[in-house]
C-alpha cells in the first residue's frame, strides 16, 4: 500500500451556518496541507452541524455553493477530503440523508448512512449502498458513526477491496468516553480486514472529541481525546496483511484473517 499523509479533525460545527463552518474547514485544510498531509477526514455532519430534528431546514443538496467551495480548494490544494453534511435529494426533495463526501481531483462519491439511530429515523432517510472510493492509488470506505459497531459494514468495504476504513462521528461523547468506547470495537474492525483505521469526533457545545488510528493489526498509532478543537497528523502505509498473503510469507505474527476466512453462511 502507498504511503500517505493524513490529517483527522475534530472541530465545532455551528447548525445551520454550512458557510462559516466551510470557511473553518477550508482554512484547516490549508492547515493540513501545509503541514504535508495530502488526505482530511472531518467530522460526520461537519458542514451543517448535526441535528436530525432541524434536517428539514439546513440540509443542503450536492450543488450548494459551499460543497462546492470545499471542492474547490481541494483541487487547489492537491488533497482529498471526506467532509459530513445533511443532505437532500436532489430528485426527491422529501428525502434527507446523513451523508459524507469523499473528494479527490475532480471525482466525488457519496455514501449515505445506512443504519440510522432511532432518533434519525423519524427525520431522514436511509441510504442502501457501500461504495469504495480510490486517491493516491489507495482505497478507501466509511461508515458513520454507530455504524462502527456494526462488522458487516467492515467486512465489505474489505470484500470490496478497501484498504482504509474511515468512522466520521457526531456522538456526543466526551474525549475520555469516546477513548473507552472506541478501543472496544474499533481495533477490531482494522485487524479482522487488515485494514487502517481513522476515526474523529465531532465537537457540539463543548461536548465531543476524539481522534485515532489504528493500524491493520488493530494497536493504537495515534491519538488525541481532548475536547478542543484539534488537529491529528498521521502517516499510514507499508505492506499489508493481505499483501502477506497474497506472496506467501505469512507467519503467525502476519496473519490476513479476512483472506483465510470461510464462507460460511
Amino acid at each position: 500500500m502507498n504511503d500517505l499523509r493524513v490529517a483527522l479533525v475534530q472541530m465545532n460545527a455551528s447548525k445551520g451556518t454550512p458557510s462559516e463552518n466551510a470557511k473553518k474547514m477550508m482554512d484547516l485544510m490549508e492547515e493540513a496541507s501545509a503541514k504535508g498531509a495530502s488526505f482530511i477526514l472531518f467530522p460526520e455532519c461537519s458542514l451543517t452541524g448535526y441535528a436530525p430534528e432541524e434536517a428539514n431546514s439546513i440540509a443542503l443538496q450536492i450543488d450548494d455553493a459551499d460543497i462546492l467551495g470545499i471542492r474547490s480548494c481541494a483541487n487547489k490544494l492537491g488533497v482529498a477530503v471526506s467532509f459530513g453534511f445533511m443532505e437532500r435529494d436532489m430528485k426527491d426533495l422529501d428525502k434527507i440523508y446523513i451523508s459524507q463526501e469523499f473528494y479527490y481531483n475532480g471525482s466525488r462519491t457519496i455514501y449515505r448512512k445506512t443504519h440510522l439511530s432511532d432518533k434519525e429515523r423519524l427525520y431522514m432517510s436511509a441510504g442502501d449502498t457501500f461504495p469504495v472510493f480510490e486517491a493516491f492509488d489507495i482505497s478507501f470506505g466509511q461508515q458513520l458513526c454507530w455504524e462502527s459497531h456494526i462488522p458487516q459494514i467492515s467486512y465489505t468495504y474489505r470484500k470490496k477491496g478497501a484498504q482504509v476504513l474511515l468512522f466520521p462521528y457526531a456522538s456526543g461523547m466526551t474525549g475520555d468516553k469516546c477513548k473507552e468506547n472506541w478501543s472496544i470495537h474499533l481495533p477490531a474492525r482494522a485487524s479482522d480486514n487488515g485494514c487502517f483505521a481513522l476515526a474523529c469526533n465531532l465537537l457540539m457545545n463543548g461536548k465531543g472529541g476524539g481522534l485515532a488510528m489504528w493500524d491493520p493489526k488493530g494497536k493504537p498509532a495515534a491519538e488525541y481525546f481532548g475536547q478542543d478543537e484539534h488537529m491529528l497528523i498521521c502517516s499510514i502505509g507499508g505492506q499489508l496483511p493481505r499483501e502477506t498473503y497474497e506472496k506467501g510469507e505469512e507467519t503467525m505474527h502476519s496473519l490476513s484473517y479476512f483472506d483465510r476466512a470461510r464462507d460460511i453462511f
